[in-house]
């Protein structure tokens, strides 16, 4: 195919109006409940993302750069795989550093694809996707899709998209948030959304790029998410603020919690909590000093525990 400019095509919100309503409402169930936590949707939002960022960069977080080695290394084998033509969605894209390798590769392989960066931050997107503005591919055209993971699933399966070869791109250990049953039920719901076509013709082979963490060693994992310049603790401490402003009321106060992180063995997870210093009331239950809020795990997949995951693709 001829070379052609690939311009940015915007961002398409593709959010539903139950989507829009659900944190308020699981922010206030997973707190009421025992034990109590906060939904890790919190997390990601404009001020969220900014600081996981910063995580990335950090000495101690050794994945971002364990991942760019295995892309660089490895880029040109799996642009080989995806097909002239096909929609690729990556699954909360952040800031492109990793994605834009695999992007080159499927520009220099001269393949004609749309790529499509799924995320629930209109302003981090804009942000992001200036990365890969006019001009900095010849046939891959970037766009961003503003949404829920479950709104990226339905959108897969729409009449135009689902009569083109499929990709979706999972980088940065995403899956590594949900528990592991979660996690399977989660791939299971794409590998059958990139796998449906038009009238039940399959037009191509699905193609899915997962990228999880293998390492299980405490001494290495624990130090990932703890780091000495305190960026993964402004981090997980945006949920606070995302919750007040998601709620409409002022609760929940920095100078009253201490973030607190810890290496489940049996689980093999890292797990994060937010922990109050004094009783606090919310709803009618009583967050207890002391009490651990939990707020996010990071599930770690060596080779037994991929194991999980096989059987999950149609």
């Amino acid at each position: 195919m001829g070379s052609y400019e690939a311009p940015c095509a915007g961002i398409i919100d593709i959010q539903s109006d139950a989507a829009k309503n659900e944190l308020s409402k699981d922010t206030v169930e997973s707190l009421k409940r025992e034990p109590s936590s906060f939904s890790s949707l919190l997390l990601w939002n404009e001020h969220g993302l900014k600081p996981f960022e910063a995580v990335t960069y950090a000495p101690e977080y050794y994945l971002t750069n364990c991942e760019i080695e295995l892309l660089q290394r490895h880029s040109r084998k799996i642009a080989d795989r995806v097909e002239p033509g096909s929609v690729i969605v990556e699954l909360g894209s952040g800031c492109l550093r990793k994605t834009k390798i695999l992007l080159q590769a499927l520009d220099d392989a001269k393949k004609p694809v749309d790529y499509f960066a799924l995320d629930l931050s209109r302003a981090e997107l804009e942000r992001t996707l200036r990365a890969v503005s006019l001009g900095t591919f010849d046939h891959v055209r970037c766009h961003g899709l503003l949404g829920t993971y479950n709104d990226g699933l339905v959108w897969l399966q729409q009449y135009n998209i689902a009569s083109r070869p499929r990709v979706v791109l999972s980088l940065g250990s995403t899956l590594g948030s949900f528990t592991r049953p979660e996690a399977a039920k989660f791939l299971r719901g794409f590998a059958t959304a990139v796998d449906h076509a038009v009238n039940g013709a399959i037009r191509s082979e699905p193609l899915m790029i997962i990228g999880v963490d293998g390492c299980k060693r405490a001494e290495r994992v624990w130090p990932a998410y703890n780091d000495t310049d305190a960026r993964n603790d402004q981090f997980i401490r945006n949920a606070l603020d995302h919750a007040n402003q998601i709620l409409g009321k002022d609760i929940f106060h920095q100078d009253e919690w201490d973030r607190q992180g810890e290496w489940n063995e049996e689980l093999g997870r890292h797990e994060q909590f937010l922990v109050p210093r004094a009783d606090i009331w919310f709803e009618g239950r009583c967050l207890k000093a002391g009490e651990k809020i939990f707020v996010v795990a990071s599930h770690k997949y060596d080779d037994k525990s991929r194991e999980t995951l096989e059987g999950c693709w149609p």
